[in-house]
């Protein structure tokens, strides 16, 4: 378990962002880790996921809490709609605003530095290799972050799920009542490769609802243990206290 935690309790964070406050007590400076936009859209991103979840679940064992079973799917279809929206449209605006597209696009050297991370983690390199991916600029007062390569994987292997899922999803709403989505004809492009090597659409379906909840529960507890704690009111905040060497 160390080692897992070594490799990733570094978070996702963005670059460059002032420095808000410093003291001289014990060292430290109080930093801006995300604005307002960022947050908004994290947490209406966690809201999100949560009904999409909790609806899935319910149409999957055909027990329906928050209503019958046409309330229920179609919430579940809006979700999805929104999902796509707001975490590839709006998010890609936020990135494109922010010019961080650079910054979450994995490149080659970010398959290195995971190398070395694992060899950290597993003890062959010290402590001191371990990549840096924010860190504070004396000279230049400037607090630098970035994405750690695993955030990076993440990120774009989301983008590319929720896709998938929205495909998926409404392949299988069309299957159960035809013309209801009223893109039949575009449907049919996207769901042509799966026709090609025989897949089951549902059983997609169902896995990448397993990974974003696999993905979901695994980056919860890495955002609540002791050592990432401060991080995650960061995101409720948006700054962050720093020690400064």
């Amino acid at each position: 378990m160390q080692m897992v935690l070594k490799m990733v309790t570094v978070h996702k964070v963005d670059s460059k962002k002032p420095v808000e406050k410093a003291t001289d007590v014990d060292g430290s400076i109080t930093v801006v880790r995300y604005n307002n936009l960022q947050r908004f859209h994290h947490w209406v991103h966690v809201i999100v996921m949560i009904l999409f979840f909790l609806t899935g679940f319910e149409l999957f064992i055909k027990v329906y809490f928050l209503g019958d079973y046409f309330f229920t799917r179609s919430l579940h279809l809006v979700l999805g709609i929104f999902a796509g929206f707001w975490d590839i449209i709006f998010f890609g605006a936020i990135t494109i605003g922010y010019r961080k597209v650079n910054e979450i696009v994995p490149y080659p050297r970010d398959f290195l530095d995971i190398a070395i991370i694992v060899l950290c983690a597993i003890g062959i390199l010290p402590d001191e290799k371990y990549p840096k991916y924010d860190f504070y600029l004396r000279e230049k007062k400037k607090y630098v972050m970035k994405y750690h390569p695993l955030q990076k994987l993440l990120t774009v292997s989301n983008v590319f799920m929720i896709f998938l899922m929205g495909v998926t999803g409404i392949a299988l709403a069309e299957e159960l009542v035809p013309g209801s989505t009223g893109i039949l004809s575009i449907l049919g492009l996207l769901v042509f490769p799966f026709q090609i090597f025989e897949l089951d659409i549902r059983f997609i379906h169902f896995g990448i609802y397993v990974y974003f909840l696999f993905t979901t529960l695994v980056h919860f507890y890495f955002a609540v243990i002791p050592q990432n704690r401060h991080r995650l009111k960061g995101m409720v905040t948006g700054k962050e206290k720093i020690r400064v060497s």
